[in-house]
């Protein structure tokens, strides 16, 4: 019971950046932002993880604040997009892969599972906390089903995510955990997958209890309790010692777990890393713990990762130390019942970062591999195996991977070694000093014979009394000379050269010469008919074309209807003709019996057979297309 109920109490979240006070019965959460003071900072807010995508050749980046951004190994953004809309107020805690690298998935603090692709889009949303805001610590995809840990003794499934596409989604229950007998007694934070058959689920909570699972049939394999914490301790102890036991991150050793054989069976293909800076080798097969050393000293945990040929491993801690460990044959084997203690070889130390590490990841290129890390300073820093960066991402200028750093430190060192054995530090400095000597005393010597005059426009030469001069001077010497341009002399139309005059103009030579002579063109009896049709009938100033002559007066011969159209032409032709005949022959012997009609009769009589003989006509017409169709 606190005496004094007017006392504020504050303490600070370093890995999130929050600031919690409690006054009284109330309790504020604030948000601490990093000053920027000549830094890089590849986002605003702390970077959640930082990964190489190698379908896409980019790095992917996150950052607490939802935002997503790609980069080339060069430095160069290529994209970036946020998750958060106007309104929303959560922070992004994890990142995570599909199976077939085709999406990738987001955690936030508000308890939901993102499902995205690699354009910006939002395919899925799942509801992991169900309803309440709960964080999640990571995400693992396994046979099209998703797994969740982070706020629960339980694994939280994501079961047939093709069937509910676009449409929110129930979590179900891990079946290994339907009986409560098998599985955590405290919250699970982190967890690891085989990539090869038989799959196996590792999960990790917070008392240091690792959990074997099978994947396919989600039953519980075994368990790994050797460093757990004893749950006969006080609760004080508890308070004091918890983060000392709690399990940050686990990684299987793919490539020992393929190639497990009666021989190596015993060696070490789990690893585990966690509270005051320890790093764990564990058998899964027997459930035995092989051997362990701190990795990191005075601190309150470490993270981890290892590369994809299972030779190096890289770990972090929270005041931005990262160390690289050579494990290639490290605890391969395990004939002792005690628990090792030794340290694999350390190939690299180096401080990237300001603060705590949050993510660490290796990636190869050109049979070359690279280390990224990023980190709660808001910057993802790129460097070699040796830890020799090669930049942050952010920074105005790009870098060259091209570039083998660790061979021009390599370099540079053996010339400074080979400088120093030839001549030592005092007597460089002891020559340096009297040749500065030697040039003073001389200029002194010169300056009483210098008017004030010359004192104004005189130049020292230094060309020959520095090193700078005498490097220059060589370099000119011996520098390839260019062929400088001569005189040509040897043409007959530079008439300058032979006048001796100076050229003058856009020109510095021109010559003349006489044009050949154009023989008369002879014009013919058509062109010169229609100059004269033109000349007689148009005048001798206005212009035009020639008119075309006459297809008939160049006929011979009698024009032959015959030889011109065809034969069904000419026979529907006489048809006609008969036809128009006959019908008025028909008339005529019709109008002429009858008597006694006036003149209106006889116009509307002669309007009766003309109307006659237009239909008549217009029928033969269409009669005649329909031949020429037909034919």
């Amino acid at each position: 019971m606190l005496k004094n109920k007017m006392d504020i109490f504050c303490w600070f979240d370093d890995s999130r950046s929050r600031l919690f006070a409690s006054f009284r019965t109330n309790i504020s959460m604030l948000e601490i932002k990093p000053e920027l003071k000549d830094r890089i900072m590849t986002h605003d807010r702390s970077i959640v993880a930082a990964r190489y995508v190698v379908r896409q050749k980019q790095v992917m980046i996150v950052c607490q604040a939802g935002d997503v951004s790609f980069w080339s190994l060069e430095g160069q953004k290529t994209k970036r997009f946020s998750e958060q809309h106007t309104g929303e107020n959560f922070d992004t805690t994890c990142l995570g892969f599909d199976e077939f690298g085709e999406k990738f998935y987001t955690g936030g603090s508000d308890g939901k599972i993102r499902i995205w692709n690699y354009n910006g889009r939002i395919l899925q949303t799942l509801d992991a906390g169900k309803g309440t805001a709960v964080e999640i610590t990571q995400i693992e995809a396994i046979k099209r089903r998703i797994v969740a840990v982070g706020w629960s003794k339980h694994l939280t499934v994501f079961r047939d995510l093709q069937q509910v596409e676009g449409r929110p989604s129930a979590p179900t229950e891990w079946k290994g955990e339907k009986d409560k007998t098998e599985g955590h007694d405290d919250d699970i934070v982190c967890m690891a997958v085989t990539l090869f058959f038989p799959q196996l689920l590792a999960s990790g909570s917070t008392d240091g209890e690792i959990c074997i699972w099978n994947t396919s049939s989600e039953l519980f394999v075994r368990r790994l309790d050797q460093r757990k914490r004893s749950p006969n301790d006080t609760q004080a102890k508890l308070q004091d010692n918890a983060a000392d036991f709690a399990i940050t991150m686990l990684r299987f050793l793919d490539k020992r777990m393929a190639t497990s054989t009666n021989n190596n069976l015993a060696g070490a293909n789990l690893l585990s890393c966690g509270g005051i800076g320890f790093v764990r080798f564990w058998n899964v097969h027997t459930g035995k713990l092989i051997s362990e050393f701190q990795a990191h000293t005075d601190v309150s945990s470490v993270i981890m990762e290892i590369d994809m040929h299972n030779k190096y491993l890289g770990t972090g801690d929270v005041n931005g130390l990262v160390k690289l460990w050579d494990i290639e044959q490290y605890c391969l084997q395990s004939d002792s019942i005690t628990v090792g203690k030794s340290l694999p070889p350390l190939l690299a130390e180096f401080t990237a970062h300001s603060d705590s590490i949050t993510c660490i990841d290796f990636l190869e290129k050109d049979e070359r591999m690279f280390i990224l890390t990023s980190s709660s300073d808001c910057s993802v820093v790129l460097s070699d195996i040796n830890g020799n960066p090669y930049g942050t991402f952010g920074q105005p200028n790009q870098w060259r991977l091209d570039m083998d750093l660790s061979k021009i430190n390599e370099e540079n060192l053996q010339a400074n070694r080979n400088k120093d054995d030839n001549k030592s530090q005092e007597e460089y400095s002891k020559e340096n000093d009297e040749e500065s000597r030697s040039v003073l005393s001389q200029d002194i010597d010169n300056m009483s014979s210098v008017t004030d005059e010359e004192m104004l426009t005189r130049r020292s030469n230094v060309w020959e009394s520095t090193s700078i001069g005498v490097m220059y001077q060589e370099k000119r010497t011996n520098r390839r000379q260019r062929n400088q341009p001569s005189l040509i002399t040897k043409k007959d139309y530079l008439l300058w050269e032979k006048t001796g005059l100076a050229p003058g103009g856009a020109y510095g030579a021109l010559d003349t010469f006489e044009l050949p002579t154009i023989p008369d063109q002879k014009k013919t009896a058509y062109l010169d008919t229609t100059y004269l049709w033109q000349a007689n009938n148009l005048g001798d100033n206005i212009r035009r074309r020639p008119l075309p002559s006459m297809i008939g007066e160049n006929l011979k011969s009698a024009f032959d209807e015959r030889s011109i159209f065809p034969k069904y032409i000419l026979d529907y032709e006489a048809k006609q003709k008969q036809l128009f005949e006959a019908g008025n022959q028909q008339q005529a012997t019709n109008i002429a019996p009858i008597s006694g009609i006036n003149f209106n009769s006889q116009t509307s009589v002669r309007q009766t057979v003309d109307a006659a003989f237009k239909i008549k006509r217009q029928s033969s017409s269409s009669t005649l297309l329909s031949d020429q169709k037909a034919q």
